[in-house]
């Protein structure tokens, strides 16, 4: 069962240090698996092709994630002293959302049927220690894909609560005028509040990616290998069965749950032997478009004694322990509180084993959650505020890394994977493939994102600096697929520059490039240009 879930939230009494939310219990260049265009038209941001995690572009700190083009000079003089043009070709635009930490490389999935579950798990690339792997991550199938392992080769060392559909590292989203059953079915929760009971059991709006209360789990459509990740699809289900009933009925559960049209679809992929990167799209299939407000995006619950180790000190990055101490539903105890870094982690009473969750957005603000064992059940979860909505038909991307080990261990290991992160984002205009131009003047616009905000980007002609435009615009479009990312909404650049080798009437070859302050550089479009 569910401890407990957004619902204080859901009715506007979850901000951070408020009264919480409640938990659940029970062309960038660089290689990439999808193709779609990766360029944004009529104010809307295209997010390319599906989510995949298999990529290991990116760069490591000072180098320029970047395809070759044809051609970086595009004249020369001819022997009776005229213009020579060489035709330039450039690389077509990529998914940005390809464009990650570099990969730690791949072992193997090997699976694993039990009577009761079937998992499968991605081994850590590490070298030596079992056929399994030295260290593994483990997703159930049965569960909707949810992740009930990170740990040792050993069961002992499994980090993760697996105790039931609604716990795990897992996804659940909610929409504020549908919180709960009894104003959910006409969307009137947010001026109307539910006259049914505080209880999980009457949610409204919530597709849980593990399955719902009755035990039912979420189903993966699809499942396998991509590059270097495990890739899932799933199909959620409604946490609640009875959650669109305007009464407060609580029907005996059926034989099956309530599919929900959303589909979650989530890579894991090692970065280092010790760090996973779980990338998550989640895509709408609904005619109905759910407003913004705090979603699990994960969350993570963590090992509580049972069958593993007991993991009950939460530690922000600088290694301070947050208060949890504010009572919420059911007899949980939660805390709201800002890291110095994205990331967080639990730990043994040594200090000496656990597991992080660090966030690719940069968001600080997080929520932790315990239970004492005897108001509530003993274990204990933590998620960062990640906040934003679903719309009919739209697209939800993000990222974030579970590490293992030592408190001191992740303190190293986190900063490290994302000071490797590199930019990535998008050339508008001019649109690909490039083209003649009026005169010597270009326009220049995209957008572009990182864990930390990129304050401008360069533009390059034939390799040389023609001049750099500021990451200022409002791009509410593209924070609504990619949320919370640092800067938003103000992530876009656009402005004008002059290229004078444009007179010579032969096409060169124009990047923008995105560098942030760790040194990574992406190349985030090539185009053709030249003078009509």
């Amino acid at each position: 069962m569910r401890p407990a879930l957004f619902l204080a939230t859901l009715l506007g009494l979850g901000a951070c240090g408020t009264t919480p939310a409640a938990t659940h219990t029970s062309t960038a260049s660089g290689s990439s698996s999808g193709s779609g265009a990766a360029s944004t038209s009529s104010g809307t941001a295209s997010t390319g092709s599906t989510t995949s995690s298999s990529s290991s572009s990116g760069t490591s700190t000072g180098n320029t994630s970047s395809s070759s083009s044809s051609s970086s000079s595009s004249s020369s003089s001819g022997s009776s002293g005229g213009v020579v043009c060489t035709p330039v070709v450039p690389s077509p635009d990529r998914d940005p959302w390809s464009v990650r930490v570099p990969s730690a490389g791949f072992r193997g999935i090997p699976p694993q049927i039990t009577s009761r579950h079937r998992d499968l798990f991605l081994a850590s690339p590490a070298s030596g220690g079992p056929p399994q792997g030295y260290i593994r991550i483990g997703a159930r199938l049965d569960w909707g894909g949810t992740l009930v392992f990170f740990g040792l080769a050993s069961a002992s060392t499994n980090t993760l609560d697996a105790n039931d559909t609604g716990r795990e590292l897992q996804i659940a989203l909610y929409d504020p005028d549908r919180a709960a059953q009894g104003c959910a079915w006409n969307a009137s929760c947010a001026t109307t509040p539910s006259t049914c009971s505080g209880s999980i059991t009457h949610l409204g709006w919530d597709p849980v990616q593990g399955g719902d209360e009755c035990g039912h789990g979420g189903r993966v459509t699809s499942h396998g290998q991509d590059g270097d990740a495990l890739e899932l699809v799933v199909q959620p289900l409604q946490w609640n069965p009875d959650w669109d009933q305007p009464s407060c009925v609580d029907s005996a559960c059926g034989a099956s749950g309530r599919p929900v049209d959303v589909t979650y679809t989530y890579a894991l992929r090692f970065v280092h032997p010790n760090v996973v990167e779980v990338a998550t799209e989640v895509t709408s299939q609904e005619t109905l478009s759910h407003r913004s407000t705090t979603q699990e995006f994960p969350t993570l619950y963590v090992a509580h004694g049972q069958n593993g180790p007991d993991l009950p000190l939460l530690f922000d990055a600088a290694g301070t322990q947050p208060a949890l101490s504010t009572p919420a539903n059911d007899g949980f105890y939660v805390g709201n509180f800002t890291s110095p870094a994205p990331w967080v982690t639990w730990q043994n009473a040594n200090r000496d084993y656990g597991v992080a969750l660090a966030m690719d957005q940069g968001v600080t603000d997080f929520q932790g959650w315990r239970g004492d064992g005897n108001s509530a059940p003993y274990f204990h979860n933590v998620r960062a505020h990640m906040t934003f909505g679903l719309p009919a038909g739209g697209t939800v991307r993000g990222i974030s890394y579970l590490a293992l080990g030592s408190l001191s261990t992740v303190g190293a290991l986190v900063p490290q994977i994302l000071s490797r992160r590199p930019p990535f984002g998008v050339v508008d205009s001019p649109a690909y493939p490039g083209g003649a131009l009026g005169g010597t003047n270009v326009h220049v616009a995209g957008w572009v994102l990182d864990t930390a905000h990129v304050g401008q980007v360069e533009v390059r002609v034939d390799g040389a600096s023609v001049g750099s435009l500021q990451v200022s615009a409002a791009r509410s479009d593209v924070c609504a697929i990619y949320p919370d990312y640092a800067g938003c909404p103000s992530v876009g650049f656009a402005g004008d520059v002059t290229v004078p080798a444009l007179a010579d009437g032969c096409q060169h070859l124009l990047q923008v490039v995105a560098t942030d302050a760790d040194g990574n550089a992406t190349v985030l479009g090539e185009r053709a240009i030249s003078r009509s």
